[in-house]
């Protein structure tokens, strides 16, 4: 995203033209950041596939919340092929020329907007689905099932489609807004109940609960440290988009004179590590994805 958008030209649609007059003291970020996503895009797109064939293609894989899992991979997937593309085109274009082109901003804008919406959505979900898990846990399957969370997730990515595809239209001011709004109170579910999950796994740990059955208590424990591994995934992800959301609201809600577009670039080349991170995180304390990733991978190679 770029700030300080000129007033008297608006040829780009409804998305104002940005100025370039300073583009001469971000040549050095933007080859840099550019040098980054290019180097990081092969692994979000190898390791994200990966990651949402897994889930997708087992059948043991496809409990509650890995169809969630599998919609944060698939978004970083989007953002690897769509996003990160447009920024690195976006960057280069802007040192070479001092102009970025009408097409190429328009895509790289939906495409940010499309793929953040879900992935904070989504982060949403998954804090409230671990939170429901370990704290009401008779009533968990009131919430959520296999065939309830595949809706939730239809609905979360046909909702930021939809509120991405206003943006063509004389309220895309508007809707930026309502957006950043979304996605601040997703940022701020995903953090209370992921504090509320880490306070409960650590009160029933501390618990001596002996009426409990073998097999309850090792249910009670795989869902501890599934909500754990989970609490991991929404920690990395929320440290590394906070940067640009605070960019975003400073800028685009609450209009304050940023003196440099650098904050955008360095925390959009922050935010775009998620692509990477995340898989490698679900690879690396999901058990059950890397061996059927492992199994994947030997599939492909012995072919």
């Amino acid at each position: 995203m770029e700030g300080n958008h000129s007033e008297h030209e608006n040829s780009c649609f409804y998305h104002g033209d940005p100025s370039f007059h300073k583009a001469h003291e971000q040549f050095t970020i933007n080859l840099i950041t550019a040098i980054i996503n290019i180097v990081t895009v092969p692994v979000g797109v190898i390791a994200n596939i990966l990651i949402v064939t897994a889930i997708f293609g087992c059948p043991r894989l496809r409990t509650p919340s890995n169809p969630l899992i599998a919609s944060l991979a698939l978004s970083d997937l989007f953002v690897s092929l769509t996003v990160q593309p447009g920024y690195i085109t976006y960057r280069l274009l802007e040192n070479q020329l001092r102009l970025v082109p009408c097409f190429v901003r328009i895509m790289y804008h939906l495409a940010f907007f499309s793929c953040f919406g879900v992935s904070f959505m989504t982060l949403g979900a998954v804090s409230y689905e671990r939170f429901v898990a370990v704290r009401l846990q008779v009533r968990y399957n009131d919430f959520f099932s296999s065939t309830r969370v595949v809706k939730y997730v239809l609905i979360i990515w046909t909702l930021n489609i939809l509120l991405t595809a206003l943006k063509w239209t004389s309220i895309e001011s508007a809707v930026e807004n309502i957006h950043l709004m979304v996605w601040s109170v997703c940022f701020l579910v995903s953090v209370a109940t992921q504090i509320g999950v880490l306070y409960v796994v650590r009160i029933q740990r501390e618990q001596v609960q002996p009426q409990l059955q073998g097999a309850e208590n090792r249910q009670r424990q795989r869902e501890a440290k599934l909500a754990k591994n989970i609490s991991i995934l929404v920690g990395v992800y929320l440290i590394l988009n906070f940067p640009v959301l605070f960019t975003l609201i400073c800028d685009q809600l609450l209009r304050l004179n940023l003196q440099t577009n650098n904050h955008y670039s360095w925390t959009e080349t922050l935010a775009f590590l998620n692509s990477c991170t995340n898989s490698l995180i679900c690879y690396w304390k999901n058990v059950e994805v890397r061996q059927k990733v492992k199994n994947i991978l030997k599939k492909l190679v012995c072919q």
